[in-house]
């Protein structure tokens, strides 16, 4: 009986991008959109101990190119993934008003967060310190677990949070990776790695301060990449897997990601294990794409979250937030928002800002001194008292 021949597999995104590795076997790899080519090596003829090779999440829109006879590959289509066509467009601006019917929305974004705050907006794209960097990286991580923390769902980046901390920084110097950070009073706020290669920008990691949440910080942090991609002549921005409401609103097209077989025509068991993994594939990834129609996906992700979830104690309170027109004749302390003790009433007081638009230097917080759990937030315009029930 012949055994089958185990496979080498290789990931594309990490190979390929994160450790700037070439491809086995491939030749070369041509961006069909953008016209780059890439990935030339000087062992991709050499018949290597393995057989076969399993590429996974290889974009199709990549094609790929083998030099002689030896070597056969197959395609099975896994997973959607998106993209953005930047080409199309002249410029951000071009971009936001043929993409959306109130554009404009996003320059009030733009508009309400400066007002309140002081704002800057960073790119390191090849100048960085490593104490920087380790800095930015410590708050970004602290971050993202903030923000999933909150939301109670697992988020796949943190499983792989050392390796992107490893690999981030050589990025960045070689110009091969773009970070992007908002910064608030010097402190950040939102944080976007975009992984880089040739004329294609990729939407890697990204997160935000959930106090900021909203002034749509995401949205401000995508346009600010925008901008960058535009003066950097990149023309394809892909957003990678991942079907997600907001994503539907930017994206130009959909394209698939691959698993690819590449194998040794020339070895009989090669031939005969790649068959029966290109079979196995096409069933399961059809069987994928039947559940997703009959929504079993949604269902399933639904159902695992709940279980997450329930591993939470959920200590929600109620708030109850009341206008006032004049300020209370009760005594009232005055109250330091960066106080770490008080930290929780800065989501609440930054939604009053956005409404109101009004700046944090001309807001003061007091505490009730004789009501449990109950704040004032006043402002040049407005007067909000917050009980925690």
């Amino acid at each position: 009986m012949l055994k089958k021949i185990k496979p080498e597999n290789i990931n594309y995104l990490n190979t390929f991008l994160e450790k700037r590795k070439a491809i086995p076997v491939y030749s070369s790899l041509i961006n069909t959109i953008s016209g780059d080519t890439s990935n030339k090596s000087n062992e991709t003829n050499i018949i290597n101990k393995r057989n076969i090779y399993c590429i996974n999440d290889f974009p199709s829109y990549l094609k790929g190119d083998i030099s002689g006879n030896t070597w056969k590959a197959k395609t099975v289509n896994t997973y959607k993934g998106s993209l953005i066509l930047l080409k199309k467009y002249e410029n951000a601006n071009d971009y936001l008003k043929k993409k959306f019917k109130t554009p404009k929305r996003f320059r009030i974004y733009q508009s309400k967060l400066e007002n309140s705050f002081n704002i800057e907006y960073k790119s390191y794209y090849g100048d960085i310190s490593k104490k920087e960097y380790d800095y930015l990286f410590e708050e970004f991580h602290k971050m993202l677990k903030t923000r999933f923390l909150e939301k109670k769902i697992k988020n796949h980046d943190l499983s792989r949070w050392d390796i992107y901390r490893e690999i981030a920084f050589p990025l960045i110097k070689n110009k091969e990776a773009v970070f992007f950070v908002i910064y608030s009073d010097k402190k950040p706020i939102s944080f976007y790695l975009n992984l880089l290669h040739g004329k294609t920008v990729y939407g890697y990691v990204k997160t935000y301060d959930i106090d900021y949440s909203k002034f749509s910080i995401g949205f401000i942090n995508f346009i600010q990449q925008l901008r960058w991609c535009f003066e950097n002549n990149i023309e394809v921005y892909d957003l990678l897997k991942g079907n997600y409401a907001y994503k539907n609103k930017l994206i130009d097209q959909e394209f698939y990601y691959q698993k690819h077989i590449i194998y040794n025509s020339k070895s009989l068991l090669a031939v005969l294990s790649a068959n029966f993994i290109i079979v196995k594939n096409r069933l399961f990834y059809s069987a994928v794409n039947i559940l997703k129609k009959l929504k079993v996906d949604l269902l399933y992700h639904k159902f695992s979250n709940y279980i997450y979830q329930n591993k939470f104690v959920n200590d929600t309170q109620r708030v109850l937030i009341t206008n006032c027109s004049e300020k209370p004749s009760e005594q009232l302390d005055q109250i330091d928002l960066d106080d770490e003790a008080f930290s929780f009433l800065k989501r609440i007081t930054y939604k009053f800002l956005y409404h109101n638009d009004e700046s944090l230097e001309t807001v003061k917080l007091f505490k009730f001194k004789n009501e449990v759990k109950t704040y004032l937030i006043s402002g040049k315009k407005q007067m909000q008292k917050i009980t925690f029930q």
